[in-house]
């Protein structure tokens, strides 16, 4: 386990994938229940000794990020600091009050549509926010994804690719300055985000995230295999 500062506000602490069976948590838990990374960070607190740098003076979020060896859980405290208010607690700047009041009506928003779904209420339709505010609307999920994995060596593709079976919709496999990438289409709509996201984490256990995008693969790259590339690597 390491901590690393990343500012003021803001904190990144990597964990390994032994350190999450010490505490009894997997990757994808991480994609299921945001409880689960608050239940792990306030512990971290306690191992750490971090109680006076998080002691509840802020709104606090969290992100994660998994890489080969784990994943990183970046800690953000977002405070009040910088902001005029007057004697009621209040900012004094109209665009900063709208920008607090935006905020809290989102929060409510976000909390009856959490309560809607815990009660199967399938028809909820938040409509809160400022007077004039057309609400937000959430962006649709994308039907597929797409993702590209790097791996050092040819081993650890064929290790990923056994170990973890699932139906891609397509799937590609490249070698570039002599290693390897997969390429994964995957289907959102039909598997779900949270199955996607865990399987695309459990990918990573034995590589990790690429920037390298499948244009630049199929330009730059050598194509080794060019369709259903998991199936025909699981036959190797």
């Amino acid at each position: 386990m390491k901590l690393e500062d990343v500012n003021d506000n803001t904190i990144k602490i990597s964990l390994t994938f032994e350190d999450l069976t010490e505490h009894d948590v997997k990757i994808s838990d991480f994609f299921s229940n945001q409880e689960v990374i608050e239940q792990l960070f306030y512990e971290l607190v306690d191992e750490l000794g971090l109680e006076e740098r998080f002691n509840n003076t802020g709104l606090l979020t969290f992100q994660v990020q998994p890489f080969s060896k784990g994943i990183h859980l970046i800690v953000s405290e977002e405070t009040a600091e910088g902001l005029d208010f007057d004697e009621n607690g209040i900012p004094e700047d109209p665009e900063e009050f709208e920008k607090l009041m935006t905020g809290f009506y989102d929060k409510l928003n976000e909390i009856g549509e959490n309560m809607a779904a815990e009660r199967g209420m399938k028809d909820f339709k938040p409509g809160l926010g400022l007077p004039g505010k057309k609400s937000r609307k959430k962006e649709p999920e994308p039907d597929y994804v797409n993702y590209s994995i790097h791996y050092d060596d040819i081993s650890l593709a064929l290790l990923a690719v056994k170990n973890i079976q699932f139906d891609d919709e397509a799937s590609e496999f490249y070698r570039y300055e002599g290693e390897f990438y997969i390429v994964v289409l995957d289907n959102q709509k039909k598997r779900g985000k949270m199955h996607v996201e865990s399987t695309r984490a459990r990918m990573m256990e034995y590589g990790e995230e690429t920037k390298l995008s499948r244009e630049f693969l199929q330009e730059h790259g050598e194509c080794l295999i060019a369709t259903r590339a998991l199936d025909v690597l699981r036959k190797i």
